[in-house]
């Protein structure tokens, strides 16, 4: 009897994947899912982030991807006990200056809250470089993301939209949020159901803690990530901890932000009485506690940024030189180790309390 109950629950687990397998791939052609406060997440539910803003009211927001949360955490708990303040985070691992800009325009000037200032963790001149991580995807993300009309991400992008069509529409009917097929209660349910029925039938006995907390570690950022390609040591570089391949997409630094979405992040600000900050985290340093191997061009470059930006009543800060944050400090690539996130939340909040409104 057993056995035949096994074989039940196996064919039912044969049954799901397809269903689970089309699901992602309807996902993939923009169809918006919840982000539920989590970090890969393929597409964001612009409504339900709205609404979770709106009912949060922090007096501060951060963007931005894994620099932000290896940094300050995957939600803002520690932040908020930290410093009596309230901060709210909207993270997608991977995103660049695309993503920042709608972020901003479409969630948070949208959300009609007005915070005492949004702050963006960028990298290098990832922030004037409109190309950086649009495509495949990514270019998924941004499509949800978008309103009815961006002219200015068209026209940076020089790739505006194609047209839905009638399939692209009945299936945004029958799958979309609201839809007929759309079960976004069992959206969680459903595959935590199936993991769980899984483990009992191939975990040969083992707890299912024990399971998931080995299953966690295999899959942890080291192992598997997905921008990976971003963070992979230099070639040659011997201890595979030296800083990341530069980002060269936008080789000519001067006068970069005007062929960026900056201007235009500038103007919802302005437009919404939306205050800015750019923060430029430093890269993993060499053994003295200094970043030798970065573009002789990136300095200047970063002087010219923070001179644009705060003439235009954003703020900049560059961290990037300071030689208080140690290497012992990063895991790997730019990201700062899990043991030390809770001495750089100290760190960040003393040199920036001062700057923040």
């Amino acid at each position: 009897m057993q056995g035949v109950i096994r074989l039940l629950v196996w064919c039912v687990l044969c049954a799901g994947l397809p269903v689970l397998l089309m699901r992602g791939e309807r996902t993939k052609k923009g169809v918006p899912a919840a982000l539920h406060s989590t970090i890969a997440q393929e597409v964001i539910d612009v409504k339900k982030t709205i609404a979770e803003l709106q009912a949060a009211r922090p007096e501060y927001i951060g963007i931005g991807n894994s620099m932000l949360y290896t940094r300050l955490g995957k939600t803002p708990g520690a932040m908020n006990t930290l410093t009596g303040r309230k901060f709210f985070f909207i993270i997608k691992n991977g995103s660049s200056s695309a993503a920042w800009y709608l972020t901003l325009k479409n969630v948070v000037a949208a959300s009609g809250v007005h915070p005492r200032l949004v702050f963006f963790f960028i990298r290098d001149n990832d922030l004037t470089s409109p190309f950086f991580r649009t495509a495949g995807d990514y270019a998924v993300y941004l499509n949800s993301l978008r309103g009815p009309q961006e002219p200015v991400l068209d026209d940076l992008l020089h790739a505006p939209p194609a047209k839905q069509g009638v399939v692209g529409r009945l299936s945004e009917r029958l799958n979309g949020p609201g839809g007929l097929y759309s079960f976004p209660a069992w959206d969680e349910k459903i595959p935590r159901h199936l993991i769980d029925m899984a483990m009992d039938m191939g975990s040969a006995g083992a707890p299912k803690t024990e399971m998931r907390s080995s299953l966690s570690a295999r899959f942890a950022i080291e192992h598997l990530r997905g921008d990976m390609a971003a963070d992979l040591p230099a070639p040659g570089s011997g201890d595979g901890y030296a800083p990341d391949s530069y980002n060269d997409l936008n080789g000519n630094y001067v006068d970069s932000e005007k062929r960026s979405f900056l201007p235009a992040m500038m103007q919802v600000a302005e437009k919404h009485g939306l205050k800015l900050l750019f923060f430029r985290v430093k890269r993993r340093p060499d053994a003295s506690g200094n970043v030798t191997d970065e573009p002789p061009e990136l300095r200047p470059y970063a002087q010219h940024l923070q001179h644009w930006i705060e003439e235009r009543g954003g703020l900049f800060h560059d961290e990037s030189y300071d030689p208080t944050i140690p290497r012992e400090a990063y895991r790997d690539g730019d990201h700062i180790g899990e043991e030390h996130m809770d001495w750089y939340r100290k760190y960040f909040w003393q040199r920036m309390s001062s700057v923040f409104p």
